[in-house]
């Protein structure tokens, strides 16, 4: 989570960078600091109500019936109309427990959110997640610190009371955020406790929330996942179990959570490779049935001049790499499981000092960031899917979704060189799509789609993001490729030498004829197509992928085929010689 009031002491807004065995990730800052959540936490509640008046004073689209509440971005009530057109199915907003009670239990006063605003999200068609924070002084047991562990009799009188104030209108309750944020002296530590105390923390909650609707779901706070993975920590939600597990009564209370959420931010690649192991964890101890949200996600851009950092970044991001980003993230965090996905953040504030970096798809002035238009393409090309497959070859992406009588197939290079790639065709016409929505019906050739796909830009000196993707719509089930294969590709993980087997669907059956190598960003002649080099299939695991029929099969065709070229070459040089 970044900020959950604007504040005084942005000095201290820094961002870490920890950057190990090729890990490059971000950790955010969070402004929960006690010392400057007094002199600021109803300033943005001001703020908050100026900004609902402002855009209500706009007339709102009608409802869309259509917006798919899977994907989200967080604080939509900053600019509600950009939501909408933007298609965000959800938002997350913050219930700070200082600011309804802060300072007696005898108080009420839901004012850092209005109720009003949260009423206009939900008539524009929007689900509403809040979380849970803030310790109150009262509360804190003598620490005068809102990350302290609260007294849990008045924590769980304060939930109820909530629970009960939004019954019918929040069904998601986030518990916390970041408490994997260790380090007490950090900008983004919001939590005092040891896991013990969350679990008690989180016990609570649940106990407090279902008394009042047991539809109502619980969440984890949302983790960072990389604040362990740096030190060489156990990861937080496994320690945290580890220690839910103790109580007799866990498994009857369904482990006090209905849910978890991750903050990942700028590589896509990783995502998938983290939602893999959350859900190891979480298998451990029977609950990988449990849904997994990213709660937020986003790979913030330094090359916008209308609103750049306000300090030295530690990433590098090109606006068209956010861009990217969006669709990349989306596509590998579905296929990785991921149950919802939520940006952030729908806009910034002006000068952004909750943030070094701008994070918004929109700007503080309402002008719209291409990353807004490629959010735009996730909402329209995404919605609706019921099921996803991915497969990886070398250095291109394939993400599948299959979308009930529509394929929405996604894809991108990595690689610093232009590709071609040529996709088995559903239908004889697709829509093709650009990442900022610009849209050509192409038609295809002898049952396939060659497409060209950018290369990667690697503003930041790597490729944190792959190169512009490109979306191919159809009409039919994926189910109408090719027969089914099994593959074990070897990619890059945030541990040593990860293979992940895969099994590849039929919508995956010879889906690459060929991915050839380009180097003129012309239009490419068929000249230009006989004279390119094909590119090699990378960390494929040939053990798994052959029988021993199928070697000699091929060792047998090899040297029939060699022998035929080897002789048609040794003709040619013969007459040449002649």
């Amino acid at each position: 989570m970044r900020s959950i009031h604007t504040v005084s002491g942005i000095r201290q807004a820094r961002f870490l960078i920890l950057e190990r065995k090729s890990l490059l990730f971000h950790v955010k800052a969070n402004f929960d600091a006690p010392k400057n959540i007094m002199n600021s936490k109803h300033i943005k509640s001001i703020f908050f109500i100026l900004v609902f008046l402002l855009s209500n004073s706009i007339s709102h689209q009608a409802q869309n019936p259509t917006l798919d509440p899977r994907f989200g971005i967080v604080e939509t009530i900053m600019n509600p109309q950009a939501a909408t057109e933007a298609g965000a199915g959800y938002s997350r907003i913050i219930l700070r427990w200082d600011v309804f009670q802060p300072n007696s239990p005898d108080e009420w006063q839901p004012a850092n959110v209005p109720d009003p605003m949260i009423n206009q999200e939900l008539a524009d068609g929007r689900e509403v997640v809040a979380i849970l924070i803030a310790t109150p002084h009262w509360a804190s047991k003598g620490m005068n610190d809102s990350r302290a562990v609260p007294d849990m009799v008045a924590w769980g009188k304060f939930v109820h009371k909530v629970a009960t104030h939004y019954q019918g209108k929040i069904k998601h309750w986030i518990i916390w955020n970041e408490p994997d944020v260790w380090d007490h002296n950090h900008p983004g530590n919001t939590w005092l406790g040891t896991e013990i105390d969350y679990a008690e923390l989180l016990k609570t909650a649940y106990g407090s929330i279902k008394v009042v609707d047991p539809d109502m779901q619980v969440h984890i706070a949302g983790l960072t996942y990389h604040w362990d993975r740096e030190f060489d920590r156990e990861q937080y939600l496994a320690r945290l179990l580890h220690v839910i597990a103790s109580d007799p009564r866990a498994e009857e209370n369904n482990f006090y959570f209905d849910g978890i959420g991750y903050h990942l931010y700028y590589r896509p690649y990783q995502a998938f490779l983290i939602l893999t192991e959350i859900r190891s964890i979480l298998y451990e101890y029977n609950l990988d049935d449990k849904p997994i949200w990213i709660n937020e996600t986003n790979a913030p851009p330094t090359d916008d001049h209308l609103e750049p950092p306000w300090a030295e970044p530690l990433f590098i991001v090109s606006s068209q790499e956010q861009a990217a980003y969006i669709i990349q993230a989306h596509a590998l965090m579905l296929a990785g499981g991921a149950e919802r996905i939520e940006v952030y953040k729908m806009q910034n504030s002006l000068n952004h000092p909750e943030d070094v970096e701008p994070f918004g798809l929109v700007r503080s002035d309402g002008s719209r960031r291409l990353a807004f238009h490629a959010y735009r393409v996730v909402t329209k090309h995404f919605a609706d899917y019921v099921e996803t497959h991915w497969l990886q070859q070398g250095n291109i992406y394939v993400v599948t979704l299959d979308r009930d009588g529509k394929t929405t197939t996604i894809l991108w290079n990595t690689s610093q060189h232009e590709l071609l790639f040529t996709l088995n065709a559903i239908a004889e016409q697709a829509l093709l799509v650009d990442e900022v929505g610009n849209e050509q019906v192409i038609m295809a050739t002898d049952g396939s789609y060659t497409l060209r796909l950018p290369e990667a830009t690697c503003t930041a000196g790597e490729c944190l993001v792959g190169g512009m993707p490109r979306l191919l719509i159809e009409d039919g089930s994926p189910n109408q490729r090719l027969p089914l294969v099994q593959l074990s590709i070897k990619t890059e993980s945030v541990s040593p030498i990860v293979t992940t087997t895969l099994e590849i669907t039929p919508s995956h059956k010879n889906i690459i004829s060929s991915a050839m190598l380009i180097t003129s960003s012309d239009v490419i002649s068929d000249t230009d197509k006989n004279n390119v080099l094909v590119s090699k299939l990378e960390n494929i695991n040939w053990y798994e992928f052959f029988t021993p029929y199928r070697v000699l099969v091929l060792v047998v065709l090899g040297t029939i085929l060699f022998t035929v070229i080897y002789g048609m070459q040794f003709m040619f040089w013969t007459k040449r010689d002649s």
